[in-house]
C-alpha cells in the first residue's frame, strides 16, 4: 500500500479485504477450497497494523476504525471455533450456521455497548474542527484567445478555487498561490494553442480514485 495512500482510502481498502476474507472463508467451510485463505488474513493484519501505528487519525476516523476491527474480531472468533469444530470432527456447515448465528448476536451486543460509552459530546467537538467538505463536482473552463479578458480571469479563478475544493476534499495540501497559478495557466494556454494551432484550451479539474486530476484538452 502506497504511503501517500490517504487514512480514509486505507480504511475503505481495509473493509473490502475483510469482505473478500469473509467470502474465502465461506468458501473454504461450504468445501470450495482445500486450505483455509490465511494469506488475505496475513495481508490484512499487516493493513491494520499500518493504521494503528498512524499518529494523525481523526475521531471519526478512529471511530470508523475500531468498528472496523470489532467486526475483524467478530469473524475471526466465529473462524477459530468453525475451525476447531471442523478438526474435531463435527458436522462443518451445520456448526458453522450456528456458530453465525451466535456470533451476530453477540457482535450486535458488543456494538450496543460500544454506542453507550461513545462520547457524543467529543464526536460533534471533532466535526466542528475537522468538518467534511463539501461534495466536489468536476470544473471545465475554457482559456484562449477567442475569450474576453474579463471572462479569462473569472474561468482561471474559478478553475482555482475548484482545483483548491478538490485538493481539500482528498486531504492534499494547497502550496500554489493564485497569482503563482495563473501564470502557468496562462504560459501553458499559449504554449499548448501555438502547438495544436488552437484558439482555446478546455482546463479541467476532477477527482478520480480519490486522487485530484489536472487536465487540458
Amino acid at each position: 500500500m502506497s504511503e501517500t495512500t490517504s487514512l480514509d482510502e486505507q480504511l475503505s481498502q481495509l473493509e473490502t479485504e475483510i469482505r473478500r476474507l469473509k467470502i474465502e472463508f465461506d468458501i473454504f467451510f461450504n468445501g470450495g477450497r482445500e486450505r483455509p485463505p490465511y494469506d488475505t488474513k496475513h495481508r490484512i493484519d499487516k493493513m491494520v497494523k499500518r493504521i494503528e501505528e498512524n499518529k494523525s487519525l481523526r475521531f471519526q476516523q478512529r471511530f470508523r476504525f475500531n468498528q472496523i476491527l470489532a467486526r475483524l474480531s467478530a469473524f475471526q472468533r466465529l473462524w477459530d471455533r468453525t475451525v476447531k469444530d471442523r478438526e474435531e470432527g463435527r458436522d462443518l456447515r451445520t456448526q458453522y450456521l450456528v456458530n453465525f448465528r451466535e456470533n451476530e448476536e453477540r457482535r450486535r451486543e458488543e456494538f450496543s455497548e460500544a454506542i453507550d460509552e461513545l462520547d457524543v459530546d467529543a464526536v460533534f467537538s471533532d466535526f466542528r474542527n475537522n468538518p467534511l467538505p463539501p461534495r466536489f463536482e468536476p470544473t471545465t473552463v475554457q482559456i484562449g484567445r477567442n475569450v474576453s479578458q474579463e471572462q479569462q480571469e473569472s474561468n482561471i479563478r474559478k478553475l482555482y478555487e475548484s482545483l483548491q475544493h478538490a485538493k481539500r476534499t482528498v486531504g492534499e495540501p494547497i502550496t500554489t498561490s493564485y497569482e503563482q497559478f495563473r501564470q502557468v495557466i496562462v504560459q501553458n494556454t499559449q504554449k499548448l494553442c501555438a502547438e495544436r494551432q488552437t484558439d482555446q484550451v478546455h482546463f479541467t479539474v476532477d477527482i478520480v480514485d480519490g486522487k485530484v486530476k489536472f487536465k487540458a484538452k
